[in-house]
């Protein structure tokens, strides 16, 4: 972060800089940007397919650290950042879950709790005693009432839910056009195939190089008999194979 006339502006999260920024939360957001690890997450009609990719080229301790939880069957938490503030928030995110579970004998919607997380994050905004967590969270899953969902939330407290998903290197390349495109393809789709096939093909077009299946980790939660599963090497190649 540059000081020049704006150094003093960062020793409180409730003083803005002569630019309009809160610099505290920049650095959060700086320390949950990932040079060594990509995510895509695609959807369909029935399944929720996610796409990690690592690049042990640029693996260093200074790169946050990406976490992957399950809360069920059928929701998951996707987490980038620092270790300490991942653990923080996946607490809160069970503490809330089950809370609901307690109170209304239902599953928490995903919709729900994306904004219970996005509300927290942007409380931590506001008072000077406390500081925005360096976490970046991605609940992704199917949802009881409204079938696959894909819900971002940002250390800022800004909540969006998307149709196509990236986080982590490159993750800008990801521009309208492909989203669009891809996005209609997927439309009338129901297999697990054709949704890891378009995360497969977005993950190249945005790193501008191929992979192998060594490389990428596929997540997949689905309406078919496996909700939540990690494919293995031979489904990967053959879904490489295709593209």
């Amino acid at each position: 972060m540059k000081r020049g006339g704006s150094y003093g502006y960062d020793q409180h999260i409730t003083i803005f800089s002569p630019d309009g920024k809160l610099f505290q939360v920049e650095y959060a957001f700086r320390a949950t940007q990932s040079k060594n690890l990509t995510c895509i997450i695609t959807k369909n009609k029935n399944t929720v397919s996610a796409v990690i990719f690592r690049n042990p080229k640029n693996e260093n301790s200074l790169n946050p650290i990406f976490k992957m939880f399950a809360l069920n069957n059928f929701v998951g938490t996707f987490h980038f950042g620092l270790a300490g503030d991942i653990q923080m928030k996946f607490k809160e995110i069970t503490e809330e879950s089950v809370k609901y579970l307690q109170k209304f004998k239902n599953p928490i919607s995903m919709e729900y709790l994306a904004k219970k997380i996005s509300d927290t994050n942007q409380i931590f905004t506001q008072y000077a005693y406390m500081r925005p967590l360096a976490v970046r969270t991605v609940i992704l899953g199917i949802d009881k009432e409204n079938g696959p969902q894909i819900f971002k939330c940002e250390p800022s407290g800004f909540c969006s839910s998307h149709e196509i998903c990236a986080i982590g290197e490159n993750e800008t390349f990801l521009d309208p056009w492909i989203i669009n495109n891809v996005a209609k393809k997927l439309k009338n789709s129901y297999t697990f195939f054709h949704a890891t096939k378009a995360a497969v093909w977005i993950l190249q077009k945005i790193l501008r190089c191929k992979v192998n299946q060594e490389e990428i980790e596929v997540v997949i939660f689905s309406k078919e008999k496996n909700p939540y599963r990690k494919l293995n090497s031979k489904e990967k190649e053959l879904i490489l194979q295709t593209l």
